[in-house]
């Protein structure tokens, strides 16, 4: 392909060669040649003949334009005229006009203040142009320009009429402070408004009707509620108010916590934060399902049914696996407690009771099995596992003694190998005893007992000091029928589960630590993460909730995941994993992982659902338990068989 150089002005016409003359448009100056792209010929001459097109004219295909771009060192400056349908390269003097023109700048050379022509000069001519004299209006202001400014003046003023803001420098708008600890926001402040007191009511009338008017038993009832209630640190941002009746309202003294309470309330304007709640946008409704991995990534966790332990005649209500993970004990209605093989699914030994048993549990330091039937509680020695621990255990309760207790509630009693071959130690109550739960170190012993309609629920909580032989109600005064109790892994806490709350406890300072909120209607099981931070609460109104006792006392999570009440809960001791059963006959097997950063949120993922038992009189799975040391899981239920789920 070949180019037209264009002549430069600093040249001669006569230093141009034949070779550099740009060729003529025969169509017209006006008529572009890309409208003969499609044929062969560029116009006709004066015989009316066609004139073909040149072959070296016009634009090429990409290989010859590449092979011109790598051959040709004026390439950057060709351009392509569509008239003369010829490429052109452009001399230096074309290339400095074309960046003038981008530049918006003038040519140097060129003339761009021309030389004024003062018709009418400052000189006073003898016989002027015009003898008109001047006009009065050009002297004197405008009335109606006057008028014009003072309405754009009070628009101004009004903020009707708003200037425009001056353009900022985009270089410097840019700009920011690089070690600053906060990005810069450029969001609008928005005024909240601050949630309003609640109206007073009847019984704040200086004439109230005679029901809202409390004697000294109300009073001090309401008085002992709220120490019950709040601790230490709410009872002082609390206030009672009494009511009381007055004739007149001249008689009405002032209100002796009115300053009180507005200084309360300034600290909640301005030390609670309130923020403004957007309005999600949200146009996939995928988005609403959080990012959880997946469960095939989470293992080990239960997930078939192995083996099935059969041998009870009624329903199996508890359950408690030996800390070596080789012995598991189950407690019926049909009054007897059984010891299986957990490896062979083979009976190992058979306690029968007078009564059923409601719960037991394994010692976690000693051989003892500790077994909760009617209003007893029995110590035995199943003589299973070490023979070392077996004989450590016999000699510890054989150095054990107990004085005779006039306590009614109470009695202690021991029996030798010679009067029963297993049974070593007998706790008998005067009230049914509904749960047992032993402490991390195995000489305490909390039992949850059952009041009379005639007893205090006071007296629903004795804990057993195994070591000394004595048992002590911990409480003077407790609200609510108590559902379940756990110890703290770790420290000395104690965590008590009402019906509609949960309560927490320190043992050495002897108050109450922290309440939890419960929207549960009724709670049935609960149990604590083995790092001691999160509890984990079911209820018989199907719902899980997760309690994370650094954040709030209200749930963090809640779950519903079944379609009738929740039976229990457990953690698994050293695996991330909890379970929950319930009687639609499933058992969920969930994992979680705890971080020790509080500033990472906890990981909690279904990700098995387990079936196998039966439901009988709307009841199915009433315990689970994980092994101590294996992702397994036993589950026993109203059918009178237990299950164990392995991985």
């Amino acid at each position: 392909m070949t180019s037209v150089k264009r002549k430069d002005s600093s040249t001669s016409t006569d230093e141009t060669d034949s070779d550099e003359e740009v060729p003529s448009n025969t169509i017209g100056s006006d008529i572009p040649l890309k409208w003969y792209e499609n044929h062969d010929h560029i116009g006709y001459d004066l015989d009316a003949k066609k004139i073909l097109k040149p072959i070296s004219a016009g634009k090429t295909d990409d290989i010859d334009e590449f092979l011109e771009k790598m051959e040709n060192a004026d390439y950057w400056r060709t351009v392509y005229d569509d008239l003369t349908g010829q490429n052109i390269t452009l001399t230096n003097e074309d290339i400095s006009l074309i960046q003038q023109v981008k530049n918006a700048k003038t040519n140097p050379d060129d003339q761009v203040y021309e030389p004024w022509l003062d018709t009418f000069s400052s000189e006073v001519m003898i016989h002027p142009i015009i003898n008109t004299p001047e006009s009065k209006a050009s002297f004197i202001p405008s009335k109606w320009e006057r008028l014009k400014v003072g309405k754009y003046l009070h628009a101004i003023k009004m903020g009707w009429i708003k200037p425009v803001p001056p353009k900022e420098d985009p270089l410097l708008s840019n700009n920011y402070d690089l070690w600053s600890d906060e990005p810069k926001t450029n969001l609008p402040r928005s005024n909240i408004p601050a949630p309003k007191l609640e109206l007073p009511g009847h019984h704040e009338s200086y004439n109230p009707s005679v029901e809202y008017l409390l004697d000294d038993a109300e009073v001090e009832a309401l008085k002992t509620k709220m120490e019950s209630d709040y601790d230490e640190n709410e009872r002082q941002t609390k206030t009672i108010f009494v009511p009381k009746k007055y004739s007149s309202l001249r008689q009405v003294p002032v209100y002796d916590q009115f300053v009180y309470e507005r200084f309360q309330r300034c600290l909640d304007l301005y030390l609670c934060p309130r923020q403004k709640r957007l309005k999600a946008n949200i146009t996939n409704i995928n988005d609403l399902i959080p990012d959880k991995p997946k469960p095939q990534d989470l293992h080990p966790y239960p997930i078939v049914q192995s083996l099935i332990y059969e041998g009870h005649k009624n329903m199996i209500r508890c359950l408690t696996c030996h800390s070596t993970g080789q012995w598991l004990a189950s407690g019926s209605d049909d009054c007897t407690v059984r010891i299986w093989e957990i490896a062979t699914t083979r009976c190992m030994n058979v306690f029968q009771f007078d009564k059923p048993v409601v719960s037991l549990q394994w010692n976690p330091v000693l051989s003892l099995l500790t077994v909760a039937t009617g209003s007893q509680i029995l110590m035995i020695n199943p003589k299973l596992g070490e023979n070392a621990k077996t004989l450590f255990t016999e000699e510890f309760v054989k150095q054990l003694s107990y004085d005779a207790s006039n306590n009614d509630d109470c009695q202690w009693s021991k029996t030798s190998d010679e009067t029963d071959k297993y049974i070593r130690l007998t706790i008998t109550h005067s009230i049914p005893v509904r749960q047992i739960e032993w402490q991390a170190r195995g000489d305490y012993l909390a039992c949850v007992l059952i009041p009379r309609s005639d007893q205090s629920q006071s007296k629903s909580i004795l804990i057993h000091h195994l070591s000394k032989g004595r048992s002590q109600y911990p409480f003077k005064q407790l609200k609510g029928a108590v559902q379940n109790v756990r110890f703290h892994p770790t420290k000395p806490i104690f965590i008590i589960a009402t019906q509609h709350s949960i309560k927490i406890y320190h043992l050495l300072k002897q108050q109450l630590i922290k309440r939890l909120y419960v929207n549960t209607k009724w709670i049935s099981s609960i149990d604590i993460h083995p790092l001691g931070d999160n509890i984990l609460c079911g209820g018989y109104d199907s719902k899980i909730n997760w309690f994370d006792l650094d954040l709030s006392v209200k749930p963090y999570e809640t779950y519903r995941y079944h379609k009738r009440a929740v039976r229990c809960v457990r953690y698994h001791t050293k695996l991330p994993l909890f379970a929950s059963t319930s009687d639609d006959g499933t058992c969920i097997v969930s994992h979680c992982s705890v971080y020790s950063d509080l500033l990472k949120n906890p990981l909690i993922v279904p990700v098995k659902i387990l079936r196998g038992h039966q439901i009988i009189n709307d009841l199915s799975i009433l315990d689970c338990l994980f092994h101590p040391t294996q992702p397994w899981i036993f589950t026993s239920g109203a059918d009178s068989t237990i299950r164990l789920f392995t991985n």
